[in-house]
């Protein structure tokens, strides 16, 4: 049997990379051919700006300042993004079909779309690509997709996303919230399964895990979000005489173009992490790292974080919030993480994801 993956395709982001080489792993058990479609033309540079009169007048105006800006930060993304493109390369079997051909459909037995937000509405791009309307109807499987939205406004996009998804063999998503819109949409319920990364147990992580070369064995608290750590996180770093190192920050360099391999590495060897990221919660639970999960409740957050609200609950850590710097927790509890049950209720998921792509595969 031979299937093919979907899912967004970028090098700009962790979690993304390591969620499509676990699905391919977890399938690898049981089918014999497994590729990933990749369908954008992204490869690792980062996009320049779109040049317009008043982009180029502000350069001439401030010309030394977008000269240290292209030279800093232009180059660093392209660092970085090529740094994760080599993970790609070396652990997922990617085949590179940008206008998806007409004889894609007889070449594999099924297609499967997901994880990530591949349903989100805003990516409005490669609708054809992401609901595989060139393959057949009875090939169409989603696996824990995710809209990235609790709901769909436009009436358009609505409309798109029920013709589409009424069209799809098996649907499975991420989120408890990604469930209940596609019943609103749709009026079907459908199974709410794990993310690929937790499909793939500790001792597997840590067999791809990289020593960053800068580092030098001492204790560190691990942030992962745009701006500045809240003063809980301050304070338990000097308590305890520990760095802090943010793989956000890009004023040092070797953290901002750390390695796919490197970031499970930190993740791992941290005494704390602190994040807003998806995959960084579920980095920490499966390597027992303790964690705290940064909620800044902006505007658009809310939808943002009904992801990690369902994984949260899923294993039960719905008190490891950090909600506009503060946390109800002490930071004994903080760093004192109970992770008995998490080997229990990974291996109930990965059985029920078992039977769901069994079932979905038609290899029952």
């Amino acid at each position: 049997m031979k299937v093919a993956i979907l899912t967004l395709c970028t090098n700009n982001n962790y979690g993304n990379r390591l969620q499509n080489y676990a699905l391919q792993k977890f399938l690898s058990i049981y089918i014999e051919t497994v590729d990933t479609i990749w369908f954008e033309k992204n490869h690792y540079l980062p996009e320049l700006p779109t040049w317009n009169w008043k982009l180029i007048l502000k350069c001439i105006l401030r010309w030394k300042n977008a000269y240290i800006d292209f030279k800093y930060n232009y180059v660093k993304e392209c660092i970085r993004e090529y740094n994760i493109k080599k993970f790609s390369n070396k652990y997922i079997k990617i085949k590179y079909d940008y206008k998806i051909r007409n004889n894609l459909n007889e070449e594999y037995d099924y297609f499967i779309v997901g994880s990530d937000q591949v349903w989100n509405p805003h990516y409005e791009q490669y609708y054809n690509e992401k609901f595989l309307k060139f393959a057949d109807k009875k090939k169409r499987i989603s696996y824990a997709a995710s809209f990235g939205v609790t709901d769909i406004d436009n009436i358009k996009t609505k409309k798109i996303f029920q013709n589409n998804l009424i069209e799809m063999k098996n649907i499975s998503v991420r989120e408890v919230a990604g469930a209940k819109l596609i019943e609103e949409l749709i009026g079907i319920k459908v199974e709410v399964v794990v993310d690929p990364t937790i499909l793939l147990s500790k001792e597997e992580w840590q067999k791809i895990e990289m020593v960053p070369e800068w580092y030098n064995g001492e204790k560190y608290i691990l942030t992962y979000f745009l701006g500045n750590p809240s003063p809980i996180i301050k304070s338990i770093a000097k308590k305890n005489n520990w760095k802090i190192y943010n793989l956000m920050d890009k004023n040092d360099f070797d953290l901002y173009t750390s390695r796919v391999e490197e970031f499970v590495y930190l993740i791992d060897h941290a005494q704390l992490v602190a994040t807003d990221s998806f995959h960084a919660c579920v980095f920490s639970i499966l390597m027992n790292t303790p964690f705290l999960v940064v909620n800044r409740q902006q505007k658009g957050v809310a939808d943002m974080i009904s992801r990690i609200d369902t994984l949260m609950e899923l294993f039960g850590y719905q008190d490891r919030y950090i909600v506009n710097g503060e946390c109800n927790l002490s930071d004994e509890k903080i760093l004192n993480m109970d992770f008995s049950n998490v080997k229990a209720i990974q291996e109930r998921e990965i059985e029920r994801s078992t039977v769901y792509m069994k079932k979905a595969l038609n290899l029952e």
